[in-house]
Formats: C-alpha cells, sequence, structure tokens
C-alpha cells in the first residue's frame, strides 16, 4: 500500500508539474500574442511628432514588444465625416480622438474609461463627463490668442488691450494708419472665423456651457442673452472691416503668409499655430511675435474671461476586439516620459497633474490677465445636438455670413425662429 502510494503521489507531482510548465507556456503565449492597435488622428494633433519625429508606435514597442501601432492621419478637415462613416460600418480604429463638439455624437458607441489609471491623472477629464461617465481623455489644453507683430504695435504706439473696447480701437488705429491691415483672416476656409464666432459666445458674462443652455432656453438670439450680446458686439467690429478689403477670398495659408509678411498686425488662433510660425519663420523674426488674450469684457472692472479648450479626446470604441490592450495604452501614454515629451513640442497645457510645459510667452500672457476667470469650451449636450442637426447651426458659416454683411437685427431673429422650429421637431 505504502509502495502504490509513494508510486500516486510521484505521479501526481510529475501531472502537476506537467500542468504547471503547461500553465506556464499559456500565459507566456497569451503575453507573447501579437496585437495590431490601430490609431487615427487628425492634421494639427501633433501627428507629425507621433508619426516621425519621435515615433509612438517605437516608443510603446519598448514596453509591449507584442503590440504594434498602426497609426493614419486624416486631414482635420475630412476628419468628421470619415469618422462618422467608419462608426456607421462599425470600422473605428481601436484608439482615435473625438473632438469636444462632436462627443455627444459619438458617446452611445465609446467605452466608459473612469476606471482607468489615466482618466485618475487627467486634469480636464472629469470636466466632461457625460451622464457620470468619461468617454474620452483629453490630450492636452490649450487657450487661444492673438499673435501681434511687437514692431507694428512700438511703431504705432499701441498697447496691450484688456478690454473689448480698447481692442477696437486699437484694430481701427491701425487701419487709419494704412500700412498694415489690422486683423488678417482667411474667411474663405470658415473654420477661420472659429476665435471670433465659435468662441465669444463662452466668453461674455453667462456664457458657461452655453450651448447645453441654449437647448432649453426659449429665444437664445435675443437681447441681453449671451449669443446675441457677443454677436452683436462682434457685428460691430466685423463692420469696421478689420481684415482688408476681401477677407472672403482668401483661406488660411493667405492668412498665415500676410501675418508672416507684416502685411497684418494681427492673427487670431490657438497655442498650436506657434509651431507653424517656428517651422517658416527664421528665429530674429520669431522675437518679433507677442500674443495676448482676447478680451471679450466691458470694463476694467469685470472679470477678464479667457477659454480653456481641451479639444482633442482620446476614446476607445465598444467594439473593439483590442480594448483591454487599448486601455494599457491610454493608462501608459498619460504617465509615461513620452507624454511630457509631446506636449512640450506642442506648446500645449498638459492635461496630467504635475507635469510641466514649455515655459514660453504664452505662460506669461495668462499670468499677467487681470481678474481672470477661466471657461472651459463645452460641446453641447443631447439636446443641443439634435437642435443643431435639425438646423444645421454652423456658427463658422455665421462668421462668413457676418463678415460679408448682415442685417443684425433680422439675422438674430431669424434664428430665434429656426431655434423654436427645431426645438418643437425635437422634443
Amino acid at each position: 500500500m505504502k509502495r502504490y502510494l509513494k508510486v500516486l503521489g510521484v505521479g501526481t507531482m510529475l501531472f502537476m508539474a506537467a500542468c504547471g510548465d503547461g500553465e506556464k507556456k499559456e500565459v507566456a503565449k497569451v503575453e507573447d500574442k501579437k496585437i495590431e492597435l490601430t490609431f487615427v488622428t487628425y492634421s494639427g494633433t501633433g501627428e507629425e511628432y507621433m508619426m516621425d519625429t519621435n515615433s509612438l508606435a517605437e516608443a510603446y514597442q519598448k514596453i509591449a514588444p507584442n503590440v504594434t501601432i498602426k497609426m493614419e492621419k486624416i486631414p482635420a478637415t475630412e476628419y468628421d465625416n470619415t469618422m462618422k462613416i467608419r462608426n456607421s460600418a462599425q470600422k473605428l480604429p481601436d484608439i482615435f480622438p473625438v473632438r469636444v463638439v462632436t462627443m455627444e455624437s459619438f458617446k452611445s458607441v465609446l467605452l466608459p474609461l473612469n476606471e482607468t489609471e489615466a482618466a485618475k491623472v487627467n486634469k480636464f477629464a472629469k470636466d466632461f463627463e457625460i451622464d457620470g461617465n468619461i468617454y474620452g481623455l483629453p490630450m492636452y489644453g490649450f487657450n487661444e490668442f492673438v499673435y501681434y507683430r511687437k514692431s507694428v504695435f512700438n511703431e504705432l504706439g499701441l498697447e496691450i488691450p484688456t478690454t473689448w473696447g480698447e481692442f477696437v480701437a486699437l484694430s481701427t488705429k491701425i487701419k487709419d494708419n494704412g500700412s498694415y491691415i489690422p486683423m488678417a483672416l482667411g474667411a474663405k476656409d470658415s473654420w477661420t472665423t472659429y476665435p471670433f464666432n465659435e468662441f465669444m459666445p463662452f466668453l461674455v458674462p453667462g456664457g458657461n456651457d452655453i450651448l447645453s443652455k441654449m437647448a432649453v432656453e426659449k429665444d437664445p438670439f435675443s437681447p441681453g442673452k449671451p449669443f446675441y450680446v457677443a454677436y452683436d458686439m462682434l457685428d460691430k467690429y466685423y463692420n469696421t472691416k478689420p481684415f482688408g478689403e476681401d477677407p472672403l477670398g482668401y483661406g488660411w495659408d493667405q492668412e498665415k503668409s500676410m501675418f508672416a509678411s507684416k502685411k497684418a498686425a494681427m492673427l487670431a488662433s490657438g497655442q498650436w499655430f506657434y509651431m507653424d510660425l517656428e517651422k517658416d519663420m527664421p528665429k530674429e523674426t520669431l522675437e518679433d511675435i507677442g500674443v495676448f488674450v482676447l478680451p471679450a469684457r466691458e470694463t476694467k472692472e469685470d472679470p477678464f474671461r479667457y477659454l480653456v479648450s481641451a479639444e482633442v479626446f482620446l476614446s476607445i470604441p465598444k467594439y473593439s476586439k483590442n480594448a483591454d490592450e487599448a486601455k494599457k495604452f491610454l493608462d501608459w501614454f498619460f504617465t509615461s516620459d513620452y507624454y511630457k515629451e509631446y506636449v512640450t513640442y506642442m506648446n500645449v497645457l498638459p492635461a496630467v497633474e504635475g507635469v510641466k510645459g514649455r515655459e514660453s510667452m504664452f505662460n506669461v500672457a495668462i499670468a499677467n490677465i487681470p481678474n481672470p476667470e477661466v471657461v472651459l469650451q463645452k460641446g453641447g449636450d443631447e439636446k443641443f445636438r439634435k437642435i443643431a442637426n435639425y438646423i444645421s447651426f454652423d456658427v463658422k458659416r455665421m462668421g462668413q455670413e457676418m463678415i460679408q454683411g448682415v442685417n443684425f437685427t433680422e439675422y438674430m431673429n431669424e434664428f430665434n425662429k429656426r431655434w423654436t422650429e427645431a426645438q418643437e421637431n425635437t422634443k
């Protein structure tokens, strides 16, 4: 009997050892499984850095040798429509950026990321929750600025404006001088009007989360309402002709060229634009570039409201076959040295607590804002999105129309009428 038990014991040990060895092989097999993560982004998100200058795929493969990241870039002007088409066929990539204005449209197909380490360290993510869920992780934040030529300001004795009235007066003084166009704007490309027509309603009093508020508000284009107040300011500014003779006759490339060649004294854009200047301008010319934050306040006693945008949200579709690996990638990306290098290159506001961005004139401009009040750009809730889709609401196209010239009172009344109709038909 003892001999039998001894033999049985040896047999059991051999069996267990074999099983253990098999389990190790299974684990190794799982860990070594080759995975391809698809990552699509659009132009202007630092894609040249991630794809060429400092390969994101190569950096992550050092951490996860079995994972290959396949990156694709889509032109920004085609991105939203391309992703919409791919989503209808359930062919979204494993990782892709959702813009703040389209988050509501995509939320039903996105994986909640609340429990990821990346979400826990992201200082903007919680502010953009939808129904308690984090559907996308902001890659970075950025501010909007007015770029200006220091030499022109010195020549004309101009000072940085801190109220809207001072800004309008400054533009008028530049125009009256006759040597320079006050503000370069290539409005043939409608998106270039965004610093004015998209962002100004956020900057006037009552503009916080303005888009969601409009969805349930009666006649949001009426006097005293944020959209009316902001657009009234813009209409009067546009009527001073600050963009030269034919701003609807040229686009973004010409806008940049006018500013770079000093035909125009100012240009309104985000921090991201500085990378273009660094590529196109010699260092001595770059030293002639300054920035200030566009003031929307009426008096110096009012809070100086300024916008922080988190435009690019990395997301994962629910139907991704590599969702777990995609989440691991996001956890690595936002806590890595690579991320620190990325935001330094982009010259933007880091989305991660404790990460410092590049020291620059942008930091100085923000630090010098008197009586500052931060406003987050939010894309509007589902009700707003339904109304906007119903009437094809496009603030950038409105910018083009206002630059061309409108009867402002009639224009606002027409939008109130269309808005009311949309509210009734999208309940």
